[in-house]
C-alpha cells in the first residue's frame, strides 16, 4: 500500500505537526508579582525574578500607626489556601505575621510592631518571607520576598 499526499495536504500536515510540536516542546513561565505598600502608599513592585530586593524607611518618619501591606498574586490562585506573611529577624523573639484567604489580599504588619524590636534589641533589618498553608500545613519553604531596614 502506497500512500500519496497532495501537496495541499503537506501544508497542512506541516501546521498540525508544528501546533503539535508547540505543545509539547513549548515552554511557557508566568511570573508571581507581589507590591508593598507603607500605609495606603505604594513604596515597591517586584516580581519573582527580583534580586534581593530591599527598602530602607528612616525610623523618624514612622510612627506606631503605619503599617506594611504585601498582596501578592501569581497566575495559579488556591482556593482553600490561607496566605502567610512572616517578618522575620535574627532574634529569639515571635515576630509578627498576617494571613488571608483571598489572592493578592492585604498582608499587613503594623509598623510598631517592628519599631519597638528596632528600638528593644536594636534590630534593623527584617525579612519578609511568604508562605501558603493548605489544611493547616505549609506546603512548601517560605519565599523571601524583600528585606525591610529601618535607619
Amino acid at each position: 500500500m502506497h500512500i500519496t499526499l497532495k501537496p495541499m495536504s503537506i501544508h497542512k500536515f506541516l501546521i498540525f505537526l508544528a501546533f503539535v510540536a508547540v505543545n509539547f516542546l513549548g515552554y511557557c513561565d508566568t511570573l508571581d508579582y507581589y507590591h508593598v505598600y507603607l500605609n495606603d502608599s505604594l513604596i515597591g513592585q517586584y516580581n519573582s525574578l527580583s534580586k534581593q530586593p530591599s527598602i530602607t524607611l528612616m525610623e523618624s518618619e514612622l510612627n506606631d500607626a503605619d503599617v506594611i501591606t504585601v498582596r501578592y498574586g501569581t497566575d495559579h490562585p488556591c482556593f482553600e489556601c490561607v496566605y502567610v506573611l512572616t517578618a522575620f529577624a535574627e532574634i529569639k523573639a515571635q515576630l509578627p505575621s498576617a494571613t488571608t484567604n483571598e489572592q493578592f489580599g492585604k498582608l499587613s504588619i503594623p509598623m510598631k510592631d517592628l519599631i519597638y524590636f528596632n528600638k528593644l534589641l536594636g534590630v534593623d533589618s527584617f525579612h519578609f518571607l511568604y508562605s501558603i498553608k493548605t489544611n493547616g500545613q505549609f506546603e512548601n519553604k517560605a519565599t523571601h520576598l524583600f528585606t525591610l531596614k529601618i535607619r
